[in-house]
């Protein structure tokens, strides 16, 4: 069972949107957006965040923003506008599910199921973006320290880095890690 947690003012459309979810399997919180902060949605154990679009008086994007960067929760913006730059910033703000038309109680099963899915799928791409950024880093640290141990004490290239992986190896750290040793053990005898 999924724990849903609605963020929305109107009292009425969250009670139906609770009901619903509760008829479909779901455990449900209901929060105003006057409670929202980070406290109240990570106490929530929420699973999946729906969220009123038209809050009044509020950045809801900042807001869902928030909730999908820092918590990592898929978030379903509902009541939404329906134009093009809307949808857009919403993606940006890491949306994984936007509806602008009226929904059916047998609906949110899987709006919620394509959110999660979506986000599910997104995350995993980040993580690999970030995996592939850490790797390319690491990659040019790792030539920079080649390049200095070559320089200064007249190593092959194939030289360099067998040292380098041996030192590693031994002391059971990452070659990015004894390449940082070695630039910094430069930087300080320059």
């Amino acid at each position: 069972m999924k724990q849903v947690l609605i963020i929305d003012d109107a009292r009425d459309r969250a009670a139906w949107l609770k009901a619903s979810l509760e008829l479909a399997g779901f455990a449900v919180r209901w929060l105003s957006w006057e409670q929202v902060d980070e406290h109240s949605i990570q106490a929530a154990s929420a699973d999946v965040i729906i969220v009123d679009a038209n809050a009044p008086g509020r950045d809801t994007l900042e807001q869902i923003n928030l909730m999908s960067a820092t918590l990592e929760k898929p978030v379903v913006v509902l009541g939404a506008q329906m134009d093009p730059r809307s949808i857009q910033e919403a993606m940006r703000a890491g949306v994984s599910a936007y509806v602008a038309h009226a929904i059916q109680g047998e609906d949110l099963k899987s709006i919620i199921h394509v959110a999660a899915a979506r986000f599910a799928e997104h995350k995993r791409l980040r993580d690999e973006l970030r995996e592939a950024k850490t790797q390319l880093a690491d990659r040019k640290t790792v030539d920079r320290a080649k390049g200095i141990l070559m320089a200064d004490h007249g190593y092959s290239e194939q030289d360099a880095y067998a040292r380098m992986r041996s030192m590693a190896m031994s002391k059971g750290k990452r070659l990015a890690e004894i390449a940082e040793a070695i630039i910094m053990a430069k930087e300080l005898g320059a």
